[in-house]
């Protein structure tokens, strides 16, 4: 695309930019757009990825140059309000993308990113553009180990929990704290962390290995130069993202997921996509399909070792989607690569481990543990996670925000067989849909998992054991009865039948929406109170809405 476009006599101008910048105009042009920072955990290292992509791209033939764009740490950021900036950056990213590549230079792209929106930020501007891409991330990161256990980051917001609620002594701080990570990279205790780098490689925009893989290691570097050789393959057959990511693929992709379990944000992040993509049956209600006739396959074989690398060694993603192809559950057909279907691609792939990952015979259980639910609480739908209890019966404390509930926590105010509401957490009302994880913690820390459930219209963390419903829609900055929950209202959680309600009469209802005060949002400056106005709902994917 590069040399037809300065051979252009009135591209004069261009071509001497391009020399200017020290440019082979006689090869392909692959553009790297990094999300290096170095104050992330997870993309703190990526020029040294960004080095070896390089090195695959020059190697296969063709020319490079690398661009930046701005990232956040969602995984630090927990229980902060920075974190609400997290899923509008991917929309920021999607923007930055459409913008580097407009000058219509490069003939493909290699996207080197960790954070789950991010990355699908920059899969969302490639789509814009049409143009070929791979991606890669940093890797996982080392598991740290504490009393003879692995942990993930993870670790660092279950000890403040113990801490709070006095099972772990103050004094013990300096030595939690002295337990970082010795290799940076994304949370290796929780797939839903990896989610979306993993299930890249299921419609082949990433090599194999690219979510599973721990930092820094000899792999991760291969993994690295290999997504260069790819990205320049891709360019030349100018197989780019809308030839790959079609219905079937996104319900393939959706089922691994499910099958690894389930990711709300990866699921949010699909329904956007499509959207993208104008693929208009991929929804709650045909996630909510797949995911009751999706087992979960991913198993913690041992207790004390994080499960990433457990995945990893035992085959990861392509052995998961061997598992899956096996049983019949996607579609071996669809294309991954130019001229090649999954099926054969996963032909000579085998199951190290079949206790990690298991068959759909064997399976842990017999559907997925993320599933989506409606009612009068969720007229639109939601998402719930579960780990044990399936239903649940309570009487609702309602809250404003998660720092209210994190507050009634610390003050004992909760208890067995309540609800836990946090509103004003939605895409509108947060604004900005920030994961509930503090609150969620110390549910943990006060052993009230299993004895309590949690709704909110914020996003939800697949780290909590206990009954929690996510991503409500409509949201509590619109009218509907979730916005109006009262303490003392009992709301029945049904995700066998997938229902959550709540049973109010219509002339108290009636009553609850005059006396309600629904529009005002909670924390947010000019950048969030403005892509709070332009957001769709979580059914939506969160999606820009434009005006007419």
């Amino acid at each position: 695309m590069l040399r037809e476009f300065i051979e252009q006599l009135d591209k004069l101008p261009q071509k001497a930019m391009i020399n200017c910048v020290e440019i082979n105009a006689e090869k392909p042009l692959i553009g790297i757009i990094s999300a290096q920072n170095g104050a992330t955990t997870a993309h703190k290292n990526l020029d040294a990825i960004c080095a070896r992509v390089k090195e695959g791209i020059t190697a296969s033939g063709a020319a490079t140059k690398i661009s930046y764009v701005s990232s956040i740490d969602c995984t630090a950021l927990h229980g902060t309000q920075s974190t609400k900036y997290d899923l509008p950056s991917r929309d920021l990213t999607a923007n930055a993308v459409e913008l580097l590549c407009s000058n219509e230079f490069f003939d493909g792209l290699v996207f080197v990113a960790s954070e789950p929106n991010v990355v699908a930020g920059m899969l969302l501007g490639a789509i814009r553009m049409n143009m070929p891409c791979a991606f890669v991330c940093e890797g996982t990161m080392m598991p740290i180990v504490y009393q003879r256990k692995e942990h993930g980051f993870i670790h660092f917001f279950e000890q403040i929990a113990r801490i709070k609620t006095g099972k772990t002594p103050f004094e013990a701080i300096g030595e939690i704290e002295s337990n970082l990570p010795l290799a940076l990279g994304t949370d290796c205790e929780r797939y839903g962390a990896n989610s979306f780098n993993c299930v890249l490689e299921a419609v082949g925009l990433a090599v194999r290995g690219n979510g599973t893989a721990p930092a820094q290691s000899i792999e991760r570097k291969k993994i690295a130069y290999q997504t260069g050789e790819l990205a320049v393959k891709l360019a030349a057959s100018k197989c780019s993202p809308r030839r790959l990511l079609t219905q079937t693929s996104l319900c393939n992709v959706a089922t691994l997921d499910l099958a690894c379990g389930g990711s709300s944000t990866t699921m949010l992040n699909l329904i956007a996509i499509a959207k993208e993509l104008s693929i208009k049956n991929l929804t709650f209600k045909t996630i909510g399909d797949i995911a009751k006739s999706t087992p979960l396959l991913l198993n913690q074989e041992d207790e004390n070792s994080c499960i990433m690398p457990q995945f990893h060694k035992a085959g990861g993603v392509y052995a998961m989607l061997k598992q899956l192809l096996d049983a019949k559950l996607v579609k071996g057909d669809v294309l991954v690569n130019d001229g090649l279907t999954l099926e054969q691609m996963l032909e000579n792939v085998t199951v190290i481990n079949a206790q990690v990952i298991r068959p759909a015979d064997n399976s842990v259980i017999g559907s997925s543990r993320l599933r989506v639910i409606y009612g009068n609480v969720a007229e639109d739908g939601a998402f719930v996670q579960y780990k044990n209890e399936s239903n649940f019966t309570g009487t609702a404390k309602v809250y404003s925000n998660e720092e209210t509930a994190i507050d009634a926590l610390l003050h004992r105010e909760i208890r067995s067989g309540d609800v836990v509401v946090i509103r004003g957490e939605g895409p509108k009302s947060g604004p900005g849909m920030r994961e509930i994880y503090t609150s969620l913690a110390l549910l943990k820390g006060f052993d009230l998992e299993d004895k309590v459930a949690v709704i909110t219209d914020g996003r939800i963390s697949d780290f909590y054991n206990g009954i929690v419903v996510g991503h409500i829609t409509p949201e509590s900055n619109e009218q509907s009865l979730f916005s109006v929950l009262q303490d003392g209202d009992e709301i029945d959680i049904s995700v066998s039948k997938g229902k959550i309600s709540c049973d109010v009469k219509a002339k108290e209802l009636a009553q609850r929406f005059r006396d309600a005060d629904i529009g005002v949002s909670n924390y947010g400056n000019f950048f969030l109170k403005n892509w709070a106005k332009t957001c769709g709902s979580a059914v939506d994917g969160c999606t820009y809405k434009l005006k007419k």
